[in-house]
């Protein structure tokens, strides 16, 4: 009896760690199907899109989550990467990162993802070499139309993001849709993006607008260390 209840404590405790284990491999299949279209994915992945659909498409977002609080960046990097995120070499990602349609994501060497941010990859978000994403950034590829009279998402225009390298997103940052941050720029703490931000260039407020220039001789190269356990 004693054994008995010992192990359903036991289950009970690592109950989450265990649906986990089991749905990321199938979670994997459905990432690179989408990403690679091949059949041979889709016929292994249908069980979790089974799940999927029972959990109203939270079980995926649960399993993100999850990964997030990893202490580790390095099996954190290689569990995104499993899910169809192209990350090159040097990557930090610090805790709570939230990934949406990870296969359509890409960081470009020596990137910094700060703590806590949004990395809404639904219609493509590119970021380049040595970018720097300071704490509770926010980034999003997609938006409701508020005109739409059902409410629906834009169409027939641009929403992918792309940030170019070196450019350094501050803290609290919020990038719109259809974005373009040019090679060097500086989005300033707080302010919410709305247009394209030209090279080198200093941005700040709501919207953000041009305050600034930066040099243009940078060389600096993030060699992708981070705390340890973290």
């Amino acid at each position: 009896m004693a054994q008995t209840i010992l192990l359903i404590a036991i289950l009970f405790l690592y109950a989450k760690w265990i649906f986990i284990l089991l749905l990321y491999p199938l979670q994997v299949f459905w990432g690179q199907y989408l990403k690679h279209r091949k059949w041979q994915y889709k016929l292994l992945a249908i069980p979790y899109y089974a799940i999927e659909k029972y959990f109203r498409f939270g079980a995926g977002r649960f399993v993100l989550y999850n990964i997030s609080i990893i202490p580790s960046n390095h099996l954190r990097k290689f569990l995104y990467q499993g899910l169809g995120a192209t990350i090159a070499k040097h990557v930090v990602f610090h805790f709570r990162t939230e990934i949406r349609f990870p296969h359509k994501l890409t960081v470009g060497k020596g990137t910094i993802i700060g703590d806590n941010a949004l990395l809404d990859a639904r219609n493509y978000l590119i970021i380049g070499e040595n970018v720097n994403l300071s704490s509770n950034v926010s980034i999003y590829t997609e938006q409701h139309d508020h005109r739409d009279p059902f409410f629906g998402c834009c169409k027939g225009r641009k929403m992918s993001v792309e940030i170019d390298n070196r450019a350094w997103i501050g803290s609290n940052v919020i990038i719109l849709p259809g974005v373009h941050i040019g090679e060097g720029a500086v989005c300033c703490a707080g302010c919410v993006v709305t247009k394209d931000v030209e090279p080198f260039s200093v941005v700040a407020g709501i919207p953000a607008h041009k305050v600034g220039e930066r040099p243009h001789n940078l060389q600096y190269n993030f060699n992708g260390k981070s705390c340890r356990l973290y």
